[in-house]
């Protein structure tokens, strides 16, 4: 008898582990990663959770700007700075952030990319590749 209390016991210490378990390796951050060749987005449209980060890989210097879209009761952009430069050679985050009630389908921003010339913006912009913003 009190072999049977022990193994249910150890049987509901692993349920509990494997379940927490699972729970984090939801939640876990996953960073996707945009690289940006001759002014074409790799991968062209991109899917992360509200609040993960993308980074962007150029090969010189261009302008991201997201078009305004409307959502449901959600931010216009995902981003806090619209537009902002990614530098060739850097690797910095933007966090993307959407709204809360976002379909299962998910939210989708469009952006452009114009490439720097002198320092200056080029007046011609890139395809318009996406990110999507899934719950």
């Amino acid at each position: 008898m009190k072999a049977l209390r022990v193994c249910n016991c150890m049987l509901l210490c692993v349920s509990s582990v494997a379940v927490l378990g699972c729970n984090k390796a939801d939640n876990a951050v996953v960073t996707q990663q945009i690289h940006v060749t001759a002014c074409v987005a790799t991968p062209d449209s991109v899917s992360v959770r509200d609040m993960d980060p993308v980074i962007w890989i150029p090969d010189v210097d261009y302008l991201v700007t997201f078009t305004a879209t409307i959502t449901p009761s959600g931010p216009v952009v995902p981003v806090s700075t619209n537009p902002f430069t990614i530098k060739a050679g850097t690797t910095v985050p933007q966090i993307m952030h959407g709204p809360s009630n976002c379909s299962t389908a998910g939210c989708y921003y469009k952006y452009s990319l114009t490439k720097f010339k002198n320092g200056v913006p080029e007046s011609f912009r890139c395809i318009d590749p996406g990110i999507r913003i899934v719950p």
